[in-house]
């Protein structure tokens, strides 16, 4: 397999729905999609029905299991053990990638055979599927990350095996910023990160995401916590550099957007479009 991507559910069906039709209808590629449900109510019938839309065909195929776990990491880490992909990554149950998003970035995984992490960028959506803002990715500093915030959105991360044979998974101890945290031990352990510079995936802002959530914010002040003294006296200059990088490298320039994405209750992607979509995320703590 080329890529094996995990996606951790529970009591989220209507969008799961959505987020398995756009990893099935990937073109170039062989995908295994593994779904680890905590035991939703009535997913074997959610399941029974996926597979009347979207069964196994060459180059394509899902495992949906349901079983209990320690949260949505935990069910992250077991899905990425279970894998096979060369390519490895995770994509919430509100999230969906782009037509072609995997097949551009096997591409740059085969031009840059010493990149380990490849960062996409996102469209933040609301429920029905219209943009909010458009992420546009800067490779994060170990620094920034550590003591500020984790810049990156991990629908657009895509990372090789290697990472989980030498066990660089997520800290369960984190229920809400394990992303953050991973993120910190891979750039301290040396992986090499690159940017894709092409939106690969959308995330839905409905409100009560989990990053927003006060366990969030207390995990977000422990992270912080662990960098050494001289990274967190030094945060002021962290966050600058941070957005002059963004300013550099095009990331608040404001650009007409086209895409396509599944909406509950239809079986194609629809079409939506937005003139001038701004960069920075409304009342968002990250949209530095």
């Amino acid at each position: 397999m080329d890529f094996t991507i995990v996606t951790p559910s529970f009591r989220q069906l209507d969008y799961l729905a959505c987020c398995i039709a756009s990893v099935a209808d990937q073109q170039g590629v062989n995908v295994e999609h593994i779904i680890q449900d905590g035991g939703t109510p009535g997913f074997a019938e959610f399941a029974h029905q996926i597979e009347k839309k979207w069964p196994n065909r060459p180059g394509y195929r899902r495992t949906m299991i349901s079983e209990k776990d320690e949260g949505m990491y935990d069910a992250i880490n077991r899905g990425l053990k279970k894998g096979s992909g060369a390519i490895c990554a995770y994509l919430n149950c509100d999230e969906q990638y782009l037509p072609g998003a995997l097949e551009e970035a096997g591409k740059l995984f085969l031009e840059k055979p010493d990149e380990d992490v490849i960062l996409g960028d996102v469209l933040v959506v609301g429920s029905t599927g219209q943009a909010i803002c458009h992420r546009k990715m800067v490779k994060p500093s170990l620094a920034h990350t550590w003591t500020c915030h984790f810049a990156a959105l991990t629908a657009g991360i895509f990372f090789r095996r290697k990472l989980v044979e030498e066990g660089i998974l997520f800290d369960t101890r984190y229920r809400a910023a394990a992303d953050a945290e991973w993120f910190v031990r891979v750039l301290h352990s040396g992986k090499k990160v690159c940017c894709l510079r092409k939106t690969t995936s959308t995330f839905m802002e409905d409100g009560a995401n989990l990053g927003l959530s006060p366990v969030a914010k207390e995990e977000r002040a422990r992270l912080d916590a662990s960098a050494p003294a001289i990274l967190r006296v030094l945060r002021p200059a962290w966050v600058w550099g941070h957005r002059f990088r963004r300013l550099f490298r095009g990331a608040y320039r404001a650009e007409d957007v086209n895409y396509q994405i599944y909406v509950s209750g239809k079986d194609r992607r629809e079409s939506f479009s937005t003139a001038k979509l701004r960069t920075t995320w409304p009342g968002r703590m990250w949209s530095r």
